[in-house]
């Protein structure tokens, strides 16, 4: 299990981690880090991977958060919000930021300031070589996606960069993913960055941008700044 950067600190304080899963690690590797809450929570999973996935995961949240708040990991005091976003249950003023997604074998965790910075997303996932991309791009984008997604070279690649950045912008806004992905449409440009519609004008002022990821994924971050709002 290797965790890497893959974004250095940006002025907002945001850093972004990929952590490489041991799907063929003890489960009890892990658990040290974890509350006996987050310890029953990975036992109840039914699939060995997805107990792996999380306990991992999490281990590797809490060390990148108590390394921010200078306490143990198992320390790092942790509350789900309204849609079951994670967060830290800390001072508002002192509590980091933080987001995380796994897909296969690979997690991302993305942290930022609390000064600077009021929402964040991060999302990756695997490509399913097997994906039917038609019915997926009338069911999750818009006009504009769809004609731009059929124009490419690779549609399949071309689809999940859409998804991961409307999943990363919604994951940031705090509300439920399956609901609103036809509310968000994602524009990749040249430099990484991912342009931004919104149907719905509270939604205003995020940013996204695409994020390395290895052959077979696609992943992408982002973030709104208390100076957007």
């Amino acid at each position: 299990m290797q965790l890497v950067s893959v974004r250095e600190a940006m002025s907002q304080g945001i850093e972004v981690f990929r952590l490489d899963l041991d799907l063929s690690a003890e489960l009890s590797d892990s658990l040290p880090h974890l509350t006996p809450e987050e310890r029953g929570r990975a036992a109840r999973f039914v699939r060995a991977a997805d107990r792996l996935r999380f306990a991992q995961t999490r281990a590797a949240t809490r060390r990148l958060l108590g390394r921010r708040l200078g306490c143990c990991p198992a320390d790092v005091p942790l509350a789900v919000g309204v849609h079951g976003k994670p967060f830290v249950d800390e001072d508002p003023l002192r509590a980091p930021l933080f987001n995380v997604s796994h897909s296969g074998g690979h997690a991302l965790i993305a942290l930022a300031d609390p000064g600077g910075v009021l929402h964040l997303g991060v999302d990756i996932e695997q490509h399913k070589p097997d994906l039917d991309a038609e019915v997926m791009l009338d069911a999750v984008c818009t006009d504009q996606e769809r004609a731009s997604v059929r124009r490419a070279p690779d549609r399949l690649a071309a689809f999940y960069q859409r998804w991961v950045g409307k999943e990363a912008v919604l994951k940031a806004i705090g509300i439920g993913v399956a609901d609103h992905l036809r509310s968000i449409g994602i524009s990749p440009g040249g430099d990484g960055r991912l342009a931004i519609a919104c149907a719905v004008p509270d939604w205003n002022g995020f940013q996204a941008m695409a994020l390395p990821a290895p052959p077979g994924y696609a992943a992408a971050l982002a973030w709104r700044t208390k100076e957007s709002t």
